[in-house]
């Protein structure tokens, strides 16, 4: 017993010093529930003293391997049991039995003794758990984080029911015990099967029906895109016209007034009349067509919970590339969350044409109505003068 727990020891303290957030089922919380079932199994088929420690020794370190590396995991387990075993010796026999029994796990082969079925069928105890979908959940995380890749759950559940259905028991007491509680389990992991192909199905249905207006969708963000991008080329000439004009006038009248306005008395304040509202037009013509910046602080927060449009430079400007590349290669993934920067996007860009608009107006208005009051001073005065 001495060597197991020293084994123990040193397995827990490995498993603290390579501890990997990516690992959320191949856990000492696993390791120690293997553990666990081997000292059961191996007690009710009969094993001997010396044969119940090398396979309980093998079970501490079977999933260690884990921790260095994903592929081969059970060489690398061999590995660190022998390195332990280096500082550790134990007899030539006893070590043998210990690495037999992690070599086995891989399942590539048939036990060739009751250690190596004990220690075969402690590692899968967990198929006839009454919380073996939770469990199993765990490990479809797991392949999810060391794999990279998105794992869809119909696809996890399909490939565990063709392994729990392949599954098979070595020892009496995992058959005795564990059988019936698998079958159930099998039942509950078919039922979630046809539960994602019946969403899937809807999925798909939706999916074709989308893609239905996909063209036209398409059609309609490109046509208005380029028709608002139109109407602001037109504001912006428009004010640009009205920019050249109203500064002539406000040139021309400004030196008519001071230079010649003491000959011509008549034309004073029909003079100041079109200064002023040409002034005030060129104002608003400017202000039309004038950028307007609204730098926008982005915290990670709202890029978790979508709340920015993504396709306005003001609004992603600060926020570093890897983050922004991270958050558009998630949206070009999303079809509703594409289609919601591009409904953002439009929206904003008839905001904007409507603020420029507006105040284009507002200058042509003043324009006009100035020119018409100019007009009226100057007839008024000259009456009055006359």
């Amino acid at each position: 017993m001495e060597v197991i727990e020293k084994v123990k020891l040193h397995v827990i303290n490995f498993f603290e010093k390579h501890s990997s957030q990516q690992l959320v089922f191949h856990t000492l919380e696993h390791t120690l529930s293997v553990v666990q079932q081997v000292g059961i199994i191996s007690q009710a088929e009969g094993l001997s003293k010396e044969e119940q420690e090398a396979v309980t020794v093998a079970a501490w370190f079977h999933d260690t391997g884990y921790l260095v590396q994903l592929e081969n995991h059970e060489e690398a387990s061999v590995k660190i049991a022998k390195t332990f075993f280096e500082e550790n010796p134990v007899d030539q026999d006893f070590e043998n039995w210990v690495v037999a029994c992690i070599e086995v796990t891989c399942r590539k082969r048939e036990p060739l003794s009751k250690m190596e079925s004990v220690i075969l069928d402690a590692d899968v105890a967990h198929v006839a758990d009454e919380n073996f979908i939770q469990i199993s959940k765990r490990l479809k995380r797991e392949i999810t984080n060391c794999q990279n890749c998105n794992l869809k759950y119909k696809d996890y559940w399909e490939g565990t029911f063709v392994f729990l259905e392949r599954l098979k028991f070595y020892s009496d007491y995992a058959k005795a015990n564990y059988t019936d509680p698998l079958q159930a389990n099998l039942q509950r992991v078919k039922e979630l099967v046809e539960e994602e192909t019946v969403k899937e199905g809807k999925k798909q249905g939706k999916k074709k029906q989308k893609q239905n207006t996909d063209k036209g969708v398409e059609s309609m963000f490109r046509l208005t895109a380029s028709n608002q991008m139109r109407l602001s080329s037109i504001g912006d000439k428009k004010a640009n016209i009205l920019i050249s004009i109203n500064s002539i006038l406000i040139s021309v009248s400004a030196a008519v007034a001071t230079r010649r306005a003491v000959d011509y008395n008549e034309f004073l304040p029909a003079l100041v009349v079109l200064f002023l509202s040409s002034l005030i037009s060129l104002i608003f013509a400017i202000l039309s067509c004038r950028p307007e910046l609204r730098p926008i602080n982005v915290t990670d927060e709202d890029l978790l919970e979508r709340k920015i449009n993504l396709l306005f430079f003001s609004n992603f400007y600060k926020i570093p590339y890897p983050k922004y590349y991270a958050a558009m290669r998630e949206m070009m993934d999303d079809y509703d969350y594409l289609y919601g920067n591009l409904i953002k996007d439009q929206y904003n860009l008839g905001k904007t044409l409507y603020r420029k608009y507006k105040l284009l107006r507002i200058a042509y208005n003043i324009f006009m109505y100035g020119f018409i009051l100019a007009a009226l001073v100057f007839v008024v005065n000259y009456m009055l003068l006359k």
